[in-house]
């Protein structure tokens, strides 16, 4: 898959620019210089996070923004060199921000700090700050994350305030609860909006940290999320995917997907035979290295196999960007 398809498909669409307080101003000295990556503190609270401004970075220029949120008991600096999201090979032109959990563990987890800040107050206040000192193009904002990360990105989307800030929402590996009943959280309930809400997940068949398909106690089948998401874009309950084709053979590699009330493809889903609780990857990361038995995608020798898994996120991430919200 190739990223210059859905540019240009991007392109025929008027996209909406809201310009932020930020543009215009110069980037602060605190923060990295274009091009490189520093890890910072949320002014006035103990919350941390990684943040990395591209080369290409343009202070009248309003740049979209990726949030990359890290797995259960990882921190920032991991999640930076497992997502790959401060390459410009993957990310040429956005900024990335890699926030830290309080206490290694995201909202969704039974295992997370709920006190209030919590995770979702954090991320909204982290918003508003890079909205506040950087030029943001506040309809490309997007949240992606590995594991409980990932499981976090749905709280995201889950919730009327946050989420309605955010285009698209991707996870890697989700760890699924449910979280109906998690104090801060609650059931799932989004903001309305016509353009609905993006969903996107990858999964290996052998995950063992958060089966595919649940582990028969606290973690979620991924069809239950994927499903949920469709019905809260206006498919029916339990809508099966409007289509499943075969993206590779050796692995095999699964791509479904869901058209919902005109929208097509708002949720996406990649399954991955053969490949564990990885972040697959074209350059090698973190979870080859501790794992390889586990993670044949996160190899460099399985370039052809697995370079569609950064390069279909920012594809989505284009894509739906070309919609008003």
């Amino acid at each position: 898959m190739r990223l210059t398809s859905l540019l240009s498909l991007a392109a025929l669409t008027s996209i909406s620019i809201a310009k932020t307080p930020g543009c215009g101003e110069d980037i602060p000295s605190k923060y990295p210089k274009a091009g490189s990556s520093e890890s910072l503190s949320l002014p006035n609270t103990d919350r941390e996070y990684r943040l990395y401004i591209p080369t290409s970075y343009d202070k009248n220029t309003p740049t979209p923004v990726y949030f990359s949120f890290h797995g259960a008991g990882r921190d920032m600096v991991e999640e930076e060199s497992l997502s790959q999201f401060s390459n410009p090979e993957f990310n040429p032109d956005g900024i990335a921000i890699y926030p830290n959990s309080k206490n290694g563990y995201w909202l969704s987890s039974p295992y997370a700090n709920t006190s209030r800040p919590n995770d979702l107050d954090f991320t909204n206040d982290l918003l508003t700050h890079m909205e506040e000192t950087l030029c943001i193009d506040t309809t490309r904002v997007y949240s992606a994350g590995k594991s409980n990360g990932g499981g976090f990105t749905s709280v995201i989307a889950c919730n009327a305030t946050v989420g309605s800030r955010f285009a698209a929402f991707a996870a890697v590996s989700g760890a699924w609860y449910d979280t109906a009943d998690m104090k801060g959280v609650g059931s799932c309930a989004p903001a309305k909006r016509d353009e609905g809400y993006p969903f996107l997940e990858f999964h290996g068949t052998v995950d063992t940290t958060a089966p595919i398909d649940g582990d028969g106690d606290a973690k979620l089948p991924v069809i239950d999320v994927l499903q949920a998401w469709a019905a809260q874009n206006g498919c029916a309950d339990n809508a099966q995917p409007t289509s499943n084709v075969t993206v590779f053979d050796d692995p095999l590699v699964k791509h479904a997907s869901w058209d919902c009330n005109g929208l097509k493809g708002i949720v996406q889903h990649y399954r991955e035979s053969d490949n564990g609780h990885c972040w697959p990857s074209t350059v090698g990361n973190d979870d080859f290295t501790r794992n390889a038995a586990q993670c044949p995608l996160g190899s460099l020798e399985q370039d052809e196999h697995n370079k569609y898994h950064h390069e279909y996120w920012y594809k989505y991430c284009h894509w739906h960007s070309s919609h008003k919200y």
